[in-house]
């Protein structure tokens, strides 16, 4: 056999979702309701107005299924319950922000300076991480392994990337971080 074409393939992306979860956003509907949700709490009938205007009309039946959808994969909670004329109207919020866009084709280049330099200072803070946690994440990494066989490193990367991207998380809600967003 004769070898036409081989490239090294290097790893650019981490995912770290479950199946449930990406199962759950994968239908656009409940994308735009995730989004919806991020912004605020809302009602079912307020998450149908705000579709409409976004060019879905759909019936709040088929809302309300693809809002548990959301609740089951834990994405959206209960955020409010009100009483209202003898019933109770249910308030909506997701705990997560869908940021799923196409970076331009020469993003690499553009930041290749920034990712570099990070590279190293992130890498200088896992090994923080690993020195003050490394037991705790290789028994939490132990107990999220299927099987004896499964290599525990990468369910420790895994722990290790949950770590870091929770960290982010926290510090985009920073009041901090949206004051720089308005250069």
């Amino acid at each position: 056999m004769t070898e036409i074409f081989e490239k090294p393939v290097p790893i650019k992306n981490i995912m770290v979702a479950s199946t449930d979860k990406a199962k759950a956003v994968e239908d656009t509907i409940r994308a735009m309701i995730l989004d919806i949700l991020s912004e605020k709490s809302r009602s079912i009938i307020e998450i149908v107005e705000e579709l409409k205007k976004r060019g879905i009309d759909k019936a709040p039946t088929t809302i309300r299924h693809h809002v548990d959808i959301l609740k089951k994969a834990g994405l959206v909670e209960l955020s409010k319950i009100e009483e209202v004329r003898g019933g109770v109207l249910k308030y909506y919020a997701s705990n997560t922000r869908m940021l799923g866009y196409e970076e331009p084709k020469d993003f690499e280049e553009m930041f290749e300076k920034t990712i570099l330099e990070n590279r190293e200072k992130i890498l200088q803070i896992i090994k923080e991480i690993m020195v003050e946690n490394g037991n705790k994440i290789k028994e939490v990494a132990e107990n999220l392994k299927d099987c004896p066989y499964c290599s525990t490193p990468h369910f420790m990367e895994y722990v290790i990337v949950k770590i870091l991207h929770r960290s982010i998380v926290e510090a985009l809600q920073k009041k901090e971080f949206m004051e720089l967003l308005q250069i």
